[in-house]
């Protein structure tokens, strides 16, 4: 693994494969998604999500990492505003990481 992202990346779809982690772990899966979108996983993590065999669960997030895509996206009512609070988050994290990167002293 040549990007330490890949790791995570790695674990994720572990984690997403597991009925019982998705369930007993929703928010954490979902707090990780977002971070991973904001470096520009976001496509990796949809498919992951969409392979999960608890994906009902995360319709919403999967509907903010089509959204963040510029895919069509078919969630509805209270899902729809759930996708595009995900939308944001992604947005802000990615806000925090450039301002992260342009902070951090050079070597």
């Amino acid at each position: 693994m040549n990007n330490p992202h890949e790791r995570y990346l790695t674990e994720l779809k572990t984690f997403f494969s597991d009925t019982h982690v998705c369930r007993d772990c929703f928010r954490l899966l979902v707090h990780f998604s977002i971070r991973l979108a904001a470096v520009g996983y976001a496509a990796q993590v949809l498919n992951m999500v969409e392979q999960s065999p608890e994906a009902g669960l995360f319709t919403p997030l999967a509907g903010g990492l089509r959204l963040h895509l510029g895919q069509p996206d078919g969630t509805v009512g209270h899902a729809n505003e759930l996708a595009n609070e995900v939308v944001i988050q992604i947005r802000e994290a990615t806000t925090e990481f450039a301002y992260d990167q342009m902070t951090i002293p050079a070597a």
